[in-house]
């Protein structure tokens, strides 16, 4: 690959940029004025769909990564040995981009050095008012008022002397549900990050009294103590009640799940 520092890319190679679809990138690249040809950039803006069809291909199949999302685009002349181009963000997610020139005279591409440019494109809706609520669905309901510890603990402590596994009550899906006004509307918060709610291990390897949420058993089930017993819902149906209503009052739901490890 021939590289030529007199070739200069503006935004410079290597930059790292967050934008929101909708926006529009543009790139310029100069070149010396003796120098005849065309310039082009190479990138994978506006080809999501194949990149994460070959990702899942790849998981799934152990198929090799043909990166069949990039292709070269070329860019149009603005005097005075510049060249330039303007991208469409249209797409979310992570994209790459590094103009070359092919001269004339050799037709082998000449780069300027530095790594790929990477524009990482954004949801549009989430260019302002990004207020997080932190829930904890096991501290709603009764446990939310709850700031000290009672004379139950007491009995708590005896009978994990003994060697009994207790377990506090756990707050409910509904219990949030019937929080949600406030916290959306009073509050403004847009977005509700649900802390893990996975069934968790509840003798061996249980980490603290509640159980740690980041030791998840099942990445596919809620956890049943955070369901009220209900014989026309399950627990992982009001979990849905849950997202649902938070749909309805057009906020969104963040799932923190800790992939890397389980209980």
């Amino acid at each position: 690959m021939t590289v030529s520092e007199t070739i200069i890319q503006q935004p410079s190679p290597g930059t790292r940029i967050i934008a929101f679809r909708g926006d529009v990138w543009c790139l310029r690249l100069q070149v010396p004025l003796d120098q005849h040809g065309t310039a082009w950039v190479r990138t994978n803006i506006g080809r999501a769909h194949p990149a994460r069809r070959e990702v899942i291909v790849h998981v799934e199949q152990n198929e090799a990564l043909l990166h069949h999302d990039w292709s070269d685009i070329e860019m149009k002349p603005a005097g005075d040995g510049e060249f330039e181009i303007c991208l469409a963000l249209c797409e979310v997610g992570h994209f790459e981009a590094k103009a070359y020139f092919l001269p004339e005279q050799t037709g082998q591409p000449v780069w300027p050095p530095g790594e790929n440019a990477v524009i990482n494109v954004e949801p549009a809706e989430t260019v302002c008012g990004n207020i997080i609520y932190n829930a904890f669905v096991r501290q709603f309901g009764p446990n939310k008022h709850q700031r000290r510890h009672s004379p139950r603990d007491l009995d708590f402590k005896a009978l994990d002397e003994q060697g009994y596994t207790v377990i506090p009550p756990s707050g409910k899906f509904r219990d949030v549900i019937r929080e949600l006004d406030f916290i959306l509307h009073e509050l403004g918060c847009r977005f509700i990050q649900l802390m893990p709610v996975n069934s968790t291990p509840t003798t061996y390897g249980r980490m603290g009294r509640f159980g740690s949420p980041y030791a998840a058993q099942r990445f596919t089930a809620v956890d049943p103590a955070m369901a009220e017993f209900d014989p026309r819902a399950t627990p992982l149906e009001q979990f849905m009640e849950l997202v649902d209503a938070i749909h309805r009052r057009h906020a969104r739901v963040i799932l923190d799940i800790a992939i890397n490890h389980t209980g």
